[in-house]
Parts: C-alpha cells; structure tokens; sequence
C-alpha cells in the first residue's frame, strides 16, 4: 500500500488534494498535516511515507526551509511540492534541494491529476518548462546504460536482467548505480519514471 503524507495549512486545499491522491491511486493510505509541527508528529507515529506533498509556505516553515527537514527526516520518501508559486527558478531551487515534484494548484485539473499521477507512479514529475532547465539535459547514457534502463520496465530481478542482457549481476549493478547517478534518482522505480520523462521508455497508458 502507497502512503501518502499531505502537508498542507489550508484544509480544504489539503483535502481537496487527498481525495486527488485517492482518484489517481485507490490503495493509497493518505494523512494530513497542516504544520511542520504536525507532520513531524505524523510520521513519528505512522510508518514512513512513501511520498509527500508539501506546500512551499507552512505556518512553520517558509520557502524550502520545510522540503530539507523532510530529507532529513525521511530520506527515502518521495519529496513534492505543490504550490501557487510558478516561478521556474523556485521550481529549479526545489528540485536542487531534493524535490522530485512540483505541481502547480493554479494549473488546469488535468494537467494537475497528470503531473500527481506521475508522482505517484514513477516519483518524478516537474512542469515541462523547468525540466528544460534543470541539470538533466546534461545527461549522457551510454547505449548499454539505456538498455539497462528500458530492461528495467520489464520489472524482474537483477539477476534475470542481467542474463538477459548477457552481463553479469555484479555489472548490470554497476550500471545500475551509474544510471541512478545520471537521473538523479535512489531506485528502480524512480529510474523507470524519469527515463519515461526524458522519452527513453514509452509512457505507460491507463486503460
């Protein structure tokens, strides 16, 4: 089950958007915040997150004061932010800091279900706009590095991977952790996402 952590200080806005987690992820287990204050205290009684929704102005906590507590504090879950804020040097100086979202609540609402689908999904998801200007069009795969990447969809372990590819567990690994350096991402998951972003894999359709 995906747990999803919603840190929001207006409540309608936050519940507005757990009832969207909801509608794009049905198994999702939601809570609420609406201070720092408080999800702290949520996470130290609940199990981890998987990802959290974080708004950029908090009682609390001002700009990105609250996204690198939260890297602090739970490390492995997925950051993003959902704000009024537009501006594509904010959204930049999210991403430095360890968001792997932003979504934008002036947006159209699909675009808004899109981008919080693709959270969800693959744990990368930025505006089309800022993702222009981000460090990722540096990135340079070598061409075994994007079959390792587009094998990564087929969702089997290491091993069977690597036989498939004709290489080595302890190679494909190395590969492995290559490709999580490029991207900018901690797993599997997270790779497949944001290779789907940058149109290395075919985006997966709903039916």
């Amino acid at each position: 089950m995906t747990r999803v952590l919603i840190i929001d200080d207006h409540p309608l806005v936050a519940r507005a958007t757990a009832n969207e987690v909801r509608m794009v992820k049905r198994e999702a287990e939601t809570r609420i915040a609406h201070s720092m204050e408080e999800a702290e205290r949520v996470i130290a009684e609940w199990e981890p997150p998987d990802t959290i929704l974080l708004d950029l102005r908090l009682p609390d906590s001002d700009g990105l004061s609250g996204l690198v507590r939260l890297r602090k504090l739970v490390p492995k879950a997925t950051i993003a932010i959902i704000s009024a804020e537009d501006d594509p040097a904010v959204m930049r100086d999210a991403f430095a800091q360890g968001a792997r979202g932003y979504l934008t609540k002036g947006r159209d609402i699909d675009q808004f279900t899109e981008g919080l689908r693709k959270v969800l999904d693959y744990g990368f998801y930025f505006p089309p706009e800022v993702t222009t200007a981000t460090p990722v069009p540096t990135l340079h795969l070598t061409g075994r590095e994007e079959e390792v990447v587009r094998a990564l969809a087929l969702g089997k372990v290491n091993k069977q991977l690597a036989d498939m590819l004709g290489v080595s567990e302890s190679t494909f690994k190395t590969h492995l952790r290559a490709i999580y350096r490029k991207l900018g991402v901690r797993t599997r998951v997270q790779a497949a996402g944001r290779a789907r972003e940058l149109g290395l894999l075919p985006v997966r359709r709903r039916a």
